[in-house]
């Protein structure tokens, strides 16, 4: 390009023609350059950003003049789908994916005014240069602000029918506001949450792939992968010319139709050669549609990726350097764009986006002509209109006045039109389906809920129920074909549990007339106890204590309500022998019952209480069976009973003697330094043994502690005897001794005595403890009392407090034995429950008697007023206070009344409980007179819809259904009962039966309904994660194992699926509920295609690829290698689809770079006779390394299996446990190295930064010290020799770490010279060489295998002592 050459850019610059500037400026003037232009682009921008002053306004918002009518357009449309659905022509489904996709155009129809107004009106408009120019904002914002905001989701992910018609300029509404706030917060949450995702998915990678460094020139491998144009269906995602640009072609590329070899100026494009932009053009424009390009995913350098493969450096449009972290480079690459992706799933549809499918209209009026070789089927659309499927490839033609057209038709396109239809010009005819990804567009069940706007009777016109059992038993009610499901108006009554009818189906009934009625029976029957909360006969105002205890005045000139309850008396106990008083002890007052044996019980219930069976009602105010301190107990002969729990006491059942060992027991809890005392001593009454604790008697003292907290302190009164043999008291420890009986030569017990053997301080000793006796009799003091009639009585019953050899840890007195008076309740009683009452006794009301009562209560329902599902109720009681009557009898009755006359209707006859019944009103009807001399076309019983012809010239406003047609002389008119049709589609579940009664909003049927799958598919951060992490998905798709012809069978429901391969062979393929065949009968497949709907599962791919080349060559690695390929070309274009549907971009390099590392390892199947163990995860080249070896020496290779590797899971299976220890599992990846005795070659980045060495990248790169290592050594001119240093001597190798920086320095391999790497020479004549005599092996260099693999090659086994 000459010098005096300027080039002059005409044209409206934005945002992508500034991108598309600086590029060209920078490949062809390079980068100083270019820094200069956007210094000065940016001097030029502000200064007449300045000049122009762009600023925003109200006034700036222009809402388009077309807006109105455009929404007019859409509400006369929404109104037309309701009235089609009122008139049952469409199911509530259709209805709503109708109203939905209107919406959803009428938003993208403003949206394109709104521009189209900005551009003809105004184009300087500041928001629209703002918008366009690509400065702030984007067309889906300024929508929002000037033509309306359109459909929003509600929480459960489901679009709300509702649009928003408003803009932010015009203002929301308040219902639209809380529409909208929903999405609101769902946007700032999911911004959240993403960062820290994307955060998280950097690191993973990062880690992953920090040791790959460009280490080599060239690896010289002949593979490659083909690339051409990334589409998704039809649309071009990025271009080949784009997928180029910076890539190495693995072989030459020749022009399609000369054959010759495609150059650029001097540039061809050979093998080998990097490909720039203009080579890249000049290889589209030739009409190249797939070339071979060298890529990371092919490279064969060992443990990184080599330039030739890699190429362009995209960060200054050169080869790439050495020493480059390509790892860090890609994981950033990826990482970087993670927080724009989108989090979870947009429901751009909710129930179903309407795919933008594209239409062929009429050319001009005329009329539609099928041809007889069109195969069509009737289908019905989405949106309820019957319509035709092309089965096959056709056409139709269209005639019109001046000429025919012939229109072609693809297959699987829908026909909207049909044979003879005239058409006007621009009418859709037909819809062609999506194209590309979306065409093959699965589907899933999905249900719908549909509810009645009418309450009435259910009547099925043409639907057909069938019933189902399923596989747990229940039935469900299918419709079994499609139909119409009416509900014919009446006013329905909800009638109480129980309620019998007192009408007849037809009978005519008056407002307010009884209808049904129901009764409270009692059960057991008594006597009837009314609280007098209704009023008695005597005109004094009557007290009613209400349930709080407020007292309330009831005036008895007022009719009075009835009763809350009525309580009818069953049995009854009243103690008449014993009278209660009310007494206070201790400020507390507790009512005292005294009998006539001067016994006093206190009660233990509050009067007015319920009690349950078994319950202690009063207790036997006694000191006699009290201890003054605690102590241990002993039963002698007394017997309790077994069930006894320990919480109530044990029941006494056969008397006897209690013994009573008292000893005074103190719970401490301090700290051991507080304890004054020491264990075993002897101590007096009143001493104190711990600080500020006094014992109250004398005895010896036992201390109890744990990890120096003293529990507790024991004093055990008694008499001590110091003994000699220790032995003999042992054997006697714990016996009980009477008075005059001899212990131990010597001592004699002078009273009841327990024995124990104690450690004193002065020694072993004897201590007598006193025992005391209680007597406990056979029967309490006490009678039980009776009642009348056995199902009521009140036992007494002794009871002991703690069981047979208890300890009873206290300091106060206990009581041992307590006397209670117990309920017991009959078996016949009606409730295991009775009420206690004080009743004043018929003699002296001074005194109170105490009377037990088991009562039936009976709760009388309140009369309800009449509401839109119930009829009022009025109830009269039917018994009187004090009335005896008899089980089973009536005691109230409720009368349901109706709200409106008409007729009866509803009414099951059998053995079904009444739940409702229905009266058709008069206004549930309407009357169509016809004019004179017309004669009806409709009969009696007859359903007739909306806008249909009744009589000749007749038609109807109202569906429903024909009840009379009454003929007089003068007129005729026929009679309708008003009805709502729903129409059902097959499949549906019916919850009701014919002739059923439903009130306004139940549900009459769940509509079953297929929906495309795009709703849901995971989208962004997740599906990224789900890729890189190689997780199984959900409801993955089944791949044919093998090639062969697809075979598709229908049975009812049942798809049965199979594959005839070439041979014959038929393999099934079983398949789960929901998946759907995607393949057609008859159809040829390739290995590894997909035959049912769903993502692919990339593990599923290797191994079904491994396999099938495994079969063909049975070369392992080969099989390896290409089913490797496969899988990572699916997981390169999946993650770059994530990307591109979010606009953005990333070369594939980088991906690829991640790809590899996910994809490099094998598990071992079979060691063979090599080193590695089954289970193992190995490099894949370096097995095959070992296994080359093998076959040198005739040893058996090893036999493996490749295997996907997540990017967490392939960082902790690193060569180099610092690394991963430094990532995840730390103590894990440690223990394991530690216990394996790993060794780190220190090739990564992370663990020389860990280490603290010089990085392995860039600058730090080897090679680079080499060659400055070389140029010193030429300048010297003596050979650079490790043998003057000190360093080399025999044990070099044990103590100098050897890694590759080090090796390097005395390797045998490579000096760098002008920008290319030159082997060295044998090692006689390399001055380089280490001249060892005492070992010939050469030490391992970076491109080395790992040292076992060496080691076979040279027969030469390595210990610890070679490094």
């Amino acid at each position: 390009m000459s010098e005096n050459k300027k080039i002059f850019r005409n044209r409206v610059i934005d945002k992508g023609q500034l991108k598309k500037l600086m590029t060209w400026s920078f490949l062809n003037h390079g980068s100083a350059v270019t820094a200069q232009v956007a210094d000065e682009l940016k001097e030029l921008g502000f200064k007449y950003a300045t000049k122009a002053g762009v600023s925003i306004s109200v006034d700036d918002l222009q809402i388009p003049q077309s807006k109105k009518e455009l929404l007019e357009g859409a509400e006369e449309e929404i109104r037309r789908t309701e009235r089609r659905y009122t008139k049952g022509e469409i199911t509530e489904v259709e209805r709503f994916q109708k109203v939905i996709d209107t919406w959803n155009g009428t938003s993208e129809a403003l949206k394109d005014e709104v521009v189209r107004n900005f551009r003809s009106t105004n184009p300087l408009n500041s928001v629209y240069m703002m918008a366009f120019s690509g400065a702030r904002g984007n067309i889906s914002q300024v929508r929002q602000l000037v033509g309306m905001r359109g459909l929003m989701a509600d929480p459960q992910g489901e679009i709300i029918d509702q649009p928003i018609k408003t803009n932010f300029r015009e203002g929301l509404t308040v219902t639209e506001y809380i529409i909208s706030s929903y999405g609101a917060r769902k946007g700032l949450v999911d911004t959240a949450l993403r960062t820290a995702d994307s955060g998280y998915l950097t690191r993973r990678l990062v880690d992953v792939s920090q040791d790959v460094i460009l280490r080599e020139i060239d690896c010289g491998t002949e593979r490659g992968i083909t690339i051409a144009d990334m589409t998704d269906g039809d649309r071009v995602l990025i271009p080949l010319k784009d997928r180029l640009m910076g890539r190495v072609l693995g072989e030459d590329v020749k022009h399609p139709e000369t054959g010759e070899i495609i150059s650029f100026g001097e540039i061809r494009a050979v093998r080998n050669q990097v490909v720039c932009d203009d080579l890249a053009a000049a290889i589209c424009n030739a009409g190249v549609k797939k070339v071979f390009v060298r890529s990371p995913l092919t490279c064969e350098a060992n443990r990184s990726v080599c330039r030739h493969c890699y190429g362009w450096s995209l960060a200054h449009a050169e080869m790439v350097d050495l020493g480059e972290a390509i790892g860090i480079i890609a994981a950033q690459s990826i990482g970087e764009p993670g927080t724009q992706l989108t989090m979870r799933t947009f429901h751009t549809g909710g129930v179903f986006t309407a795919e933008a499918a594209g239409v062929l209209r009429a050319p001009f009026d005329g009329t539609v002509k099928f041809p007889k070789t069109l195969r069509l089927r009737a289908f019905r659309t989405r949106h309820g209109d019957d319509s035709f499927l092309a089965e096959s490839n056709g056409y139709l033609t269209v005639e019109g006045k001046k000429e025919n057209k012939r229109i072609n038709i693809s297959q699987g396109s829908t026909v909207v039109v049909h044979d003879g239809q005239t058409v006007e010009a621009d009418q859709i005819m037909v819809e062609i389906i999506a194209g590309g990804r979306t065409a093959r567009k699965t589907t899933e069940k999905a249900t719908k809920d549909v509810a009645t706007d009418l309450a009435g009777e259910v009547k099925f016109a043409d639907v057909v129920p069938e019933e189902k059992l399923d596989r747990q038993g229940n039935m469900t009610r299918i419709a079994q074909r499609g139909g119409l499901l009416w509900v014919l108006a009446g006013e329905v009554y909800n009638l109480p549990p129980g309620a019998e009818p007192a009408v007849k189906n037809g009978d005519r009934v008056e407002p307010g007339s009884v209808l049904a009625q129901t009764k409270l029976q009692t059960e057991h029957g008594g006597i009837v106890r009314i609280t007098p909360d209704n009023g008695d006969d005597h005109q004094s105002p009557v007290m009613e204590t209400s349930l709080d205890g407020t007292l309330t005045t009831i005036d008895p000139g007022e009719e009075n309500p009835l009763p809350r309850e009525i309580e009818i008396i069953t049995a009854s106990v009243l103690l008449d022998q014993a009278l209660v008083r009310l007494q206070s002890e201790l400020g507390r007052e507790q009512y005292v019952i005294e009998t006539n044996s001067n016994h006093r019980f206190s009660l233990k219930v509050t009067p007015g209480s319920k009690v349950e069976n078994h319950e202690v009602i009063a207790e036997l105010m006694d000191d006699s069976y009290r201890t003054t301190t605690g102590g241990i107990i002993k039963y002698a002969g007394v017997e309790v009973a077994k069930r006894s729990k320990g919480k109530q006491g044990y029941e006494v059942t056969s008397g006897g003697t209690l013994l009573w060992i008292p000893e005074e027991c103190h719970e401490v809890n301090k700290d051991i330094s507080l304890l004054i005392v020491e264990d075993g001593q002897y101590v007096e009454a009143g001493t104190e043994v711990v600080k500020d604790i006094f014992c109250q008697s004398k005895g010896v003292i036992e201390v109890t502690q744990k990890n120096d907290i003293l529990r507790e302190i024991v004093v055990k009164p008694g008499e001590l005897h110091l003994v000699d043999d220790p032995e003999m008291v042992m054997a006697i420890d714990g016996q009980i001794k009477n008075a005059g009986e001899e212990v131990i030569p010597g001592v004699t017990a002078t009273e009841l005595n327990y024995v124990e053997y104690v450690e004193t301080p002065e020694g072993p000793a004897l201590l007598l403890r006193p025992v005391v006796e209680f007597n406990v009799p056979e029967t309490p003091p006490i009678p039980s009392q009776e009642s009348l009639n056995q199902s009521i009585s009140l036992q007494a019953v002794q009871r002991l407090s703690y069981k047979d050899g208890e300890r009873v840890r206290s300091v106060e007195g206990v009581e041992l034995l307590r006397t209670q008076l117990v309920i017991n309740i009959g078996t016949e009683a009606p409730q295991l429950a009775a009420d206690i009452e004080l009743i004043p006794d018929e003699d002296n009301p001074e005194i109170m008697r105490l009377q037990l009562v088991i009562l039936e209560s009976l709760v009388i329902r309140r009369d309800i007023i009449a509401d839109s599902t119930q009829g009022s109720t009025r109830t009269r009681l039917l018994v009187h206070d004090g009335q005896e009557i008899e089980p089973g009898a009536v005691v109230t009755r409720t009368e349901i009344l109706g709200k409106d006359g008409g007729v009866v209707g509803g009414i099951r006859s059998g053995a079904e409980i009444l739940r409702r019944c229905l009266i058709v009103r008069d206004t549930d009807m309407i009357t169509i007179p016809l004019p004179a001399g017309v004669t009806p076309t409709v009969k009696v019983g007859e359903l007739v819809v909306e806008d249909s012809e009744i009589a000749p010239g007749v038609k109807l406003s109202q569906s429903g259904q024909v009840v009379s047609i009454n003929q007089d002389d003068s007129e005729t008119s026929i009679v309708l009962r008003i009805g709502r049709p729903y129409r059902v589609s097959s499949g549906a579940v019916l919850h009701l039966s014919d002739g059923d009664l439903v009130q306004r909003g139940d549900n009459l049927v769940l509509l079953v309904f297929e929906r495309p799958k795009t709703g849901d598919i995971i989208q962004g951060l997740p599906r990224i994660e789900e890729l890189l992490e190689a997780r199984k998905p959900k409801e993955a798709c089944i791949l044919a194992k093998q090639p062969g012809t697809a075979q598709v069978e229908v049975f009812e429901d049942l798809v049965q699926l199979r594959v005839i391969e070439s041979g014959g062979a038929a393999t099934e393929y079983p398949l789960t509920p929901g998946q759907t065949v995607i393949v057609s009968d008859g159809q040829t497949v390739d290995v590894g295609q997909p035959l049912t709907d769903g993502p692919a599962n990339p593990h599923e791919i290797l191994e079904v690829f491994f396999n099938y080349y495994l079969e063909q060559d049975g070369l392992v690695y080969e099989a390896a290698l290409q089913s490797f390929q496969k899988c990572q070309i699916f997981l390169v274009n999946e993650v770059q689809s994530v990307y591109q549907s979010q606009g953005i971009d990333i070369s594939d390099k980088h991906i690829e770079v991640i790809v590899r590392q996910m994809t490099s390892k094998v598990r071992i199947d079979d060691g063979g006779d090599t080193t590695s163990l089954p289970g193992e995860l190995t490099e894949l080249r370096q097995v095959e390394q070992v296994n080359e070896a093998m076959f040198i020496t005739g040893g058996a290779p090893a036999r493996y299996t490749p295997v996907l590797l997540g990017i967490t899971k392939a960082s902790l299976n690193t060569d180099s446990f610092i690394s991963a220890a430094s990532f995840q599992e730390t103590t894990r990846v440690l223990t394991e190295a530690a216990i394996e005795g790993k060794s780190d070659w220190l090739r990564g980045l992370k663990e020389n930064v860990i280490i603290g060495r010089l990085i392995p990248a860039g600058s730090g790169f080897n090679a680079y010290e080499d060659a400055v290592l070389a140029e010193e050594q030429v300048m010297d001119e003596e050979p650079y020799n490790y043998q003057e240093d000190d360093v080399h001597n025999d044990d070099l190798r044990e103590d100098v770490i050897l890694d590759d920086h080090s090796a390097r320095a005395y390797s045998d391999q490579t000096i760098f010279s002008d920008d290319e790497l030159v082997d060295g020479e044998d090692d006689e004549d390399n001055e380089f060489a280490i001249n060892d005599d005492s070992d010939n092996f050469p030490l391992i260099d970076d491109d080395d295998e790992e040292p076992f693999s060496s080691a076979i090659i040279t027969d030469d086994i390595l210990d610890d002592d070679d490094f």
